[in-house]
């Protein structure tokens, strides 16, 4: 079960920004997924790995086919996101809040 966040005029997911664009993360829906017979938390795993409530995110790089993966720099590390991934994690673009 998934719930995206709802883009208003001053924020948005991070699947929609472009490349080269830095934003806030403003928060990181919830969503579980089956994996080995398990529930697995996605939202649960981006926030581990950084992806909390004031931090600063920039997209690096966004594949040619489709746009996935979307290479991302949160704090000093670069991850590599899928698109559905992305679209779970609510920002404010930088310069707007």
């Amino acid at each position: 079960m998934s719930s995206l966040p709802v883009p208003s005029p001053l924020s948005t997911t991070l699947d929609r920004l472009r490349v080269g664009d830095t934003a806030v993360v403003v928060d990181v829906s919830r969503h579980t997924m089956a994996k080995n017979d398990a529930a697995f938390d996605v939202s649960r795993r981006l926030k581990e790995l950084g992806f909390v409530q004031g931090e600063a995110v920039r997209v690096l790089h966004k594949g040619y086919f489709g746009g996935e993966p979307v290479a991302v720099r949160v704090g000093q590390s670069t991850f590599a996101l899928r698109n559905f991934e992305a679209a779970l994690i609510g920002v404010t673009q930088a310069g707007v809040v």
